[in-house]
């Protein structure tokens, strides 16, 4: 949940008066995300990117194909804001849709205490500049660590993310609540790239 913000409601008043807010709306999301304290709730990672890829298949205008997941074989339940977990895969994920080929890759691994998730699609130079920034916090926000790679080749991250089996787990959103909004996080960071809620 993303805290009350005057900011945010001076957007929605301007939304209201039909003023295109979705710019500013994306700097404001982002600071957030990056600023979201440690949850008291874990997410369970495996049913996180399971409805943001699914979201993301109907709603995004690319061939077939185009985003695979390979989920674990368990439950992952990682100590992480849902807010910075959707940014920074979203972020990424623009960064995939602006590069020659179109192809998103995320594979999702635990061992005894850490899940690994590797994103694999894009390049260094068609990654937003908000991406990398985002993964770090990402992966620090939960005492993990990510290796990112560099230069204007094929973009590839790894994180290592701790587990939190003791904590209650949140339940994930449903995919069709990120497509029937209009100001949802598909539209805020995939904005030309994504269906409306209405199409």
């Amino acid at each position: 949940m993303l805290p009350d913000n005057p900011a945010r409601a001076a957007l929605a008043e301007e939304a209201a008066r039909g003023v295109p807010v979705l710019p500013r709306l994306r700097l404001l999301y982002t600071a957030e995300a990056l600023a979201a304290p440690v949850p008291q709730q874990a997410l369970d990672l495996n049913e996180e990117l399971e409805a943001l890829c699914a979201a993301l298949r109907e709603s995004v205008l690319c061939r077939t194909g185009w985003l695979y997941f390979a989920p674990a074989a368990d439950t992952v339940p990682l100590a992480v804001p849902r807010s910075l977990l959707q940014a920074a895969v979203l972020c990424w994920i623009e960064g995939v849709m602006t590069a020659p080929e179109r192809r998103a890759v995320l594979h999702l691994e635990t061992t005894a205490h850490a899940a690994v998730l590797v994103l694999r699609g894009g390049t260094g130079r068609s990654l937003p500049a908000d991406t990398r920034a985002l993964l770090l916090r990402l992966a620090a926000v939960c005492g993990g660590a990510v290796v990112q790679s560099g230069g204007t080749g094929p973009f590839t991250a790894a994180l290592r993310l701790p587990l939190r089996p003791a904590l209650p787990l949140r339940s994930a959103p449903r995919p069709e609540d990120l497509l029937t909004d209009r100001y949802s996080v598909l539209q805020i960071f995939l904005p030309g790239f994504c269906a409306g809620p209405n199409e």
